[in-house]
């Protein structure tokens, strides 16, 4: 653990503890592994691309607990996408994918796919056009990590243009990843046109193929609507398991609340999909049930407010930490709320990333990061370099600043 000079008295004036839960409480494995296995079908599934390979295929359909096959998906690529402010896992898989389909449009480029491509964008029926215009649907793929010449290409151009930019606002840093990721597109293939562009209709597929893969079929029904994979799906959410043991986490949850320090969530996970490990692991009742601010709710204040902002309420904005710290209040009101916060030092934002500590200044606010949630070196040093108050081993240290 690190401390920075009275940081331990500093601790001693807070009130209220606002938790990150990826990479802090809940391990982000079965995210990522939803987020392999969501590439591995639209490459992979007949009804998409359809490429062959008879043991990935095997993974693909195995009921049960899923296999990582380590290829699709790598630290090294989930670290570079948290460094530029892309913290989310349906982003990682869009980009994911998105990088091999760049290398399946060139390898393909001279079929007559680009036009269409171009024209339609990506959806089902281009995909199995993009698989049948191949000349060799048993194209080997190489791993996206910076050992496979395709990937160190693209990462090596995106580089380049990243340092000429020298931006480094978290929201300004994802936008330019995009940027780049689109970019190579034109590079590789011609095709202007800003195929992966996030929230368009090929990102929502990827999307409800994540979702469907991470909750399963059945909890995915009660959720949400418009299922699109035709396989089965057992759900990972069932084998999700805490980021260190459990046992450590309610000694330290424990303490915290025997101090009479109130205790909130700011997560960007759905609210049923962070509802479900805390009250498996018997930890929601460590936490004020008011003070739990989800996903849900910030897509409830974007749709109700998108009048007055067209931003994004996502992180590193610090609406849902305010939400979480504020219950009382609507969320007019919190966007209205003077930064930094006249009080900002009795509260402590607990998160693993950088736009967790970039919204926690933005309130005001000291903040512990929790390195369990650093995928390698390259993000660790670039969260370091941002200042936090606290770094902890990971949550359970907390208790050390007593």
């Amino acid at each position: 653990m690190r401390e920075t000079m009275n940081s331990r008295e500093q601790f001693h004036n807070i009130q209220t503890i606002l938790f990150d839960m990826d990479g802090v409480v809940t391990s982000e494995e079965e995210y990522w592994l939803a987020a392999e296995l969501t590439v591995l079908e639209l490459l992979y599934s007949k009804q998409f691309v359809g490429l062959e390979n008879d043991v990935l295929r095997t993974v693909l359909f195995k009921p049960g607990r899923a296999v990582s096959v380590d290829k699709f998906v790598s630290p090294k690529f989930i670290g570079m996408l948290k460094s530029n402010g892309v913290n989310s896992n349906w982003d990682l898989c869009f980009f994911s994918v998105a990088i091999y389909l760049v290398e399946l449009l060139f390898t393909a480029r001279d079929s007559g796919i680009l036009k269409r491509v171009a024209d339609q964008g990506f959806c089902e029926e281009t995909l199995r056009a993009l698989g049948e215009a191949l000349p060799n649907r048993r194209k080997y793929l190489e791993h996206i990590n910076h050992a496979s010449a395709f990937f160190h290409q693209f990462y090596k151009k995106w580089r380049q243009g990243s340092e000429a930019a020298d931006v480094s606002d978290p929201s300004a840093r994802s936008a330019l990843f995009e940027r780049g990721v689109n970019q190579w597109l034109a590079e590789r293939t011609g095709i202007e046109a800003p195929l992966f562009a996030r929230g368009n209709d090929f990102w929502e597929l990827c999307r409800i193929l994540f979702q469907e893969r991470f909750l399963g079929d059945t909890l995915f029904d009660q959720e949400e609507s418009g299922r699109r994979s035709q396989m089965f799906k057992d759900g990972l959410i069932n084998y999700e398991m805490p980021i260190i043991p459990l046992n450590r986490i309610i000694d330290a949850l424990g303490l915290l609340k025997d101090a009479g320090l109130t205790l909130g969530v700011a997560t960007g996970r759905p609210y049923r999909e962070i509802m479900i490990p805390l009250e498996k692991w018997g930890l929601l009742h460590f936490f004020d049930r008011e003070r739990i601010a989800t996903h849900r709710e910030m897509k409830l204040a974007e749709q109700a407010l998108a009048s007055q902002s067209a931003s994004s309420l996502a992180k590193p904005h610090p609406f849902i930490y305010l939400r979480s710290l504020y219950p009382e209040k609507s969320d007019a009101e919190i966007l209205e709320i003077s930064l930094p916060l006249a009080q900002g030092d009795k509260v402590l934002v607990v998160g693993d990333s950088a736009a967790d500590l970039l919204a926690a200044k933005a309130m005001g606010c000291p903040c512990a990061v929790v390195m369990t949630g650093v995928s390698d070196l390259e993000a660790a040093h670039y969260l370091k370099s941002l200042d936090p108050e606290f770094v902890l081993e990971d949550v359970s240290s907390i208790k050390d600043l007593f």
